[in-house]
C-alpha cells in the first residue's frame, strides 16, 4: 500500500492536495493501492471528499480510523431525532431553535445551510445562561464531537464518539505556565480493547502510521507534509519505506543551493536524512541540486508532481476565436510568496497601451494579501480592469476562455498551475525561478521566461505577446503538445525507481527476519 500522508483536506485545496489526488487517480489507474492519510478532526471531511471526488476507500483519516466510520453511510438527522421530551418548549429563531423549559433556557439546536434541518450542533447552558456544553455532528449524521467549557467559556476537554455512540477519543486541555490553553493529553478510548494515551499529537500520529503499516505490511509512507508530519513518520517503530516530498524550494536562497539556509519547512527532515528511505523532487534541477549538497543516499527520485490525464490530452481543444481577447489570468493562492503584486504593476504598463486587457486573479487569500492586493489595484487605477475570484475546482473553463496566464512566485518547487495552464493551451510568463517554470515553459515556444523579479521586462513579455495574435495562437498550439511530457505513462514510468527501491527493501527486511 502507498499512503500519501497529509495532514488534512480541505474545501480551498492547496498545491499539495492537488497534486495528492493526481497522484492518487494515477495509482488508481494503474490499480496500485493507494490511500490519502489525514490526520486533523474533521465533521465535514466526507463531504469534502465527496465534492472533490475522492472515493471513501481511497483515503483514511486517523479519526475516522478510531471511529471505524469510514464506510458509515450517511443519514438525515434533525431535531426530531433528538427525541425532546414534550415538556420542553422549541422556539425557532431563524433557521435554527431554541429549547426551554418554561422560561429556562436550555439548548439551542443549530443546523447546517443550506436546507437548514441537518443538525448542526446542540448548545447546553446551566440555569445562569452559560454555556457548559456543545454537541457538534458530523455530516453524515452523527453525533461525532462533545466539548465541554470552564467559567470562562474555554474548551475544558473533548470527546469523540464513533457512529454506535462510544466515546472513542479523548482530550484535555490546561494552561501552560503563560496561561495558555493547550492540549495536555491525548486519549483513545478501548481501542483494540484497551485504552492508550499520548502526550502529544505527534506521538499518537506515530502510532496511527505504525497501526496503518501493521494492517497493510510493507507498506510506503509518501510523506507530503514534512514540517507538520516528518517527525511522526521517522519514529515509527514498525519497519517502513518513508520518503520524504520536496514539494517547494528546500533552501531559501536558490541561487546558492550547495550553502544557502533550509527552507525551514523541511529543515528538520533533511537534517536527519540519513532516517529517510528515499527523498522526492520534482524537477531533475531540483535533484542535481539536492545530490551535489547531500550525497546519493538515500537516493533521489525525480517524479513531477503534476500529472495531465489521459482525458485532458484526448479533450477537444477549443477554438482560438474563443477565448476573451486580452484576457489575463493568475491562478494560485493569494500570498506574498507568489508576488501577485509584480503582476499589478506590471499590467499597469501593459493596460496603458493595451486598453482592452483584462486580468483575474483566482485563489484564495492568505493573510492579508487579499486587502493588500485589493488595495493596490485601488491606487493603480486598474478596478475596472482587475478582478480577484475565489478557489475554484472548475478551473478548466478559466484556462479555456483566457489567451494568457502568468505565475511570478520568488520560489516554486514544480507550478502546477502552469502545468494545468499548459494542458489547456494557453500562453504563459513566468519569472525563471527554480524550481517548475524552465521544466514546463518552452521559452520562444509555448510561452516566455523572464528574469525575477524583474517588473519591467515581465511588462514587455506581456505586452509583445498580447500585440501578436499569431503568435500567441501559435504558442497556444505547441502547449497542448508540450504538456504530452506529462501524460500518465510518462510520469508512471518516473514512479517505477521508486517503487523498485521499496520492493527491493522489504525483501532484504524479510531476509533479514529469518
Amino acid at each position: 500500500m502507498y499512503y500519501f500522508v497529509n495532514t488534512s483536506i480541505n474545501p480551498k485545496k492547496s498545491g499539495i492536495e492537488h497534486a495528492e489526488m493526481k497522484r492518487l487517480a494515477l495509482f488508481n489507474q494503474h490499480e496500485e493501492p493507494a490511500k490519502i492519510v489525514t490526520r486533523f478532526f474533521s465533521l465535514s471531511l466526507h463531504q469534502t471528499l465527496k465534492s472533490a471526488g475522492i472515493a471513501e476507500n481511497n483515503q483514511i483519516n486517523l479519526f475516522d480510523f478510531i471511529q471505524k466510520s469510514t464506510d458509515f453511510k450517511p443519514v438525515k438527522l434533525t431535531i426530531a431525532d433528538l427525541k425532546l421530551p414534550k415538556y420542553l418548549r422549541v422556539v425557532t429563531e431563524g433557521h435554527n431553535f431554541a429549547v426551554y423549559q418554561q422560561k429556562q433556557l436550555l439548548m439551542r439546536v443549530n443546523t447546517f445551510a443550506p436546507d437548514y434541518k441537518q443538525i448542526n450542533n446542540v448548545q447546553t447552558y446551566d440555569q445562569t445562561g452559560k454555556l457548559v456544553k456543545t454537541d457538534w455532528y458530523d455530516t453524515r449524521g452523527f453525533k461525532g464531537l462533545e466539548q465541554f467549557y470552564t467559567f470562562d467559556g474555554q474548551v475544558a476537554s473533548e470527546q469523540v464518539f464513533n457512529p454506535a455512540g462510544e466515546v472513542v477519543y479523548q482530550t484535555f486541555h490546561m494552561p501552560n505556565r503563560r496561561n495558555v490553553t493547550q492540549n495536555s493529553l491525548y486519549r483513545f478510548i478501548n481501542y483494540q480493547g484497551q485504552d492508550w494515551s499520548f502526550t502529544g499529537e505527534q506521538q499518537m500520529t506515530t502510532f496511527f502510521l505504525d497501526e496503518l503499516n501493521r494492517e497493510t505490511p510493507a507498506s510506503v509512507f509518501i510523506i507530503d507534509r514534512t514540517y507538520e508530519l516528518a517527525y511522526a513518520a521517522l519514529q515509527m517503530h514498525t519497519p517502513a519505506f518513508k520518503v520524504m516530498h520536496l514539494h517547494s524550494n528546500h533552501v531559501n536562497d536558490p541561487a546558492h543551493p550547495k550553502t544557502a539556509t533550509l527552507n525551514f519547512n523541511y529543515a528538520y527532515a533533511i537534517n536527519n536524512l540519513a532516517d529517510w528511505n528515499g527523498v522526492i523532487a520534482a524537477t531533475a534541477q531540483q535533484t542535481t541540486d539536492f545530490v551535489a549538497r547531500y550525497g546519493s543516499q538515500p537516493p533521489v527520485f525525480t517524479i513531477p508532481v503534476g500529472i495531465v490525464s489521459d482525458k485532458t490530452l484526448k479533450a477537444r481543444h477549443p477554438r482560438w476565436s474563443s477565448r476573451t481577447p486580452g484576457k489575463i489570468i493568475f491562478v494560485a493562492r493569494l500570498s506574498e510568496e507568489k508576488q501577485q503584486s509584480h503582476v499589478l504593476r506590471a499590467f499597469e504598463q501593459v493596460h496603458a497601451q493595451l486598453p482592452a486587457t483584462t486580468l483575474d486573479f483566482w485563489g484564495y487569500a492568505n493573510g492579508n494579501t487579499g486587502k493588500e492586493l485589493k488595495q493596490l489595484v485601488k491606487e493603480l487605477k486598474l478596478t475596472d480592469a482587475v478582478r480577484f475570484n475565489d478557489y475554484t475546482q472548475d478551473i478548466a473553463p478559466v484556462y479555456d476562455h483566457a489567451q494568457l496566464a502568468m505565475l511570478t512566485s520568488r520560489a516554486e518547487g514544480f507550478a502546477l498551475a502552469l502545468l494545468e495552464g499548459q494542458s489547456h493551451g494557453i500562453p504563459q510568463i513566468a519569472y525563471d525561478v527554480k524550481y517548475g517554470p524552465r521544466d514546463i515553459i518552452r521559452a520562444g515556444e509555448d510561452g516566455e521566461l523572464v528574469p525575477v523579479d524583474d517588473i519591467d521586462a515581465l511588462a514587455t513579455a506581456m505586452t509583445k505577446l498580447l500585440s501578436d495574435p499569431k503568435r500567441l495562437q501559435a504558442y497556444s498550439k505547441q502547449a497542448y503538445q508540450d504538456a504530452k511530457r506529462y501524460s500518465t505513462t510518462a510520469v508512471w514510468e518516473q514512479w517505477q525507481p521508486l517503487m523498485q527501491a521499496a520492493a527491493k527493501f522489504y525483501q532484504s527486511e524479510s531476509g533479514a527476519g529469518k
